[in-house]
């Protein structure tokens, strides 16, 4: 009985850590994330009217453009999983706001990501700017904060 209880707690401990570092997990759950009105007010656009324009792009009553990061940072793996994000494109060709999406990140790790400037950091930069720019990861959340700078770089690349 001994036996059998240690290898019960064995199979619970690896699943459990295989999960938190994404290793049994497709995260599918978010690859694709949907436009809603939570995403569209931490963009600053909680009262625009949107029309998707084609699938994971979006665009406002204004003429904001909206990109998901679907499918370019899916395969971008933080400490849990990816982490999908919304990027905001003015009219006048640069990125507005930056908004996480839904994931599977360690809820502490992940707020200190939210806390940090770092959703902020390609502002008033173009899409071509953003994919080059270096940005510093937020300490003590590396692994989250890395997913999402190479998160905006891959989606920036793709916007044209």
């Amino acid at each position: 009985m001994k036996t059998k209880t240690i290898i019960l707690a064995l199979l619970v401990a690896v699943s459990t850590a295989m999960a938190q570092h994404g290793g049994g997990s497709s995260n599918g759950a978010y690859k694709n994330p949907q436009l809603t009105t939570k995403y569209l007010a931490a963009l600053g656009m909680a009262n625009s009217k949107m029309k998707q324009k084609s699938e994971g792009v979006w665009v406002s009553d204004k003429g904001v453009l909206i990109y998901s990061s679907h499918p370019y940072g899916d395969n971008i793996k933080g400490f849990s999983g990816a982490t999908p994000l919304f990027i905001a494109v003015g009219k006048n060709g640069k990125i507005q706001a930056v908004a996480p999406a839904a994931n599977t990140e360690t809820p502490d790790f992940w707020q200190r990501v939210k806390d940090s400037k770092l959703f902020k950091a390609w502002k008033g930069l173009t899409p071509a700017q953003a994919a080059k720019k270096k940005v510093d990861a937020v300490s003590g959340a590396t692994y989250s904060s890395t997913a999402v700078i190479k998160t905006v770089q891959a989606t920036a690349n793709n916007i044209k």
